[in-house]
């Protein structure tokens, strides 16, 4: 079947229009973030996700993720066996922890895994 060069032209035009709509319904691209205002409902939150995020209970600063976008967790320095604190170093890799937003969401994301952790009731802006 042959088409007239008219058809082939709107076709053409139909097919760029959907092809860029697809491009701009995909997902929402992860950008770094900091904390717009904390108190201590925003600090628990953050404490139980990044927890999660590490998995294992942690204590984070006041400040945490209010300057810099991102936190390094240290391993425990707690024999798992008697409880009594390690002498020497430790071999465990530290953990790193970003704050990502996506739209308007905030989540916190281990950067060695990828997964990420909603934080509701949370305000972020752009980091810098």
């Amino acid at each position: 079947m042959i088409f007239p060069f008219g058809q082939i032209a709107w076709l053409a035009v139909i097919a760029a229009g959907l092809l860029s709509a697809c491009k701009t319904t995909g997902p929402t691209e992860a950008k770094p973030a900091l904390i717009a205002k904390t108190n201590q409902a925003v600090q628990d939150t953050l404490t139980l996700a990044v927890s999660k995020a590490v998995g294992s209970k942690v204590t984070l600063a006041p400040n945490s993720f209010t300057s810099s976008p991102s936190v390094t967790i240290e391993p425990s320095s707690v024999n798992k066996r008697n409880g009594q604190i390690i002498d020497g170093r430790s071999q465990e890799m530290p953990t790193h922890i970003d704050l990502i937003m996506m739209g308007s969401a905030c989540f916190v994301m281990n950067r060695g895994t990828g997964e990420k952790y909603p934080l509701k009731g949370v305000s972020c802006k752009p980091a810098p």
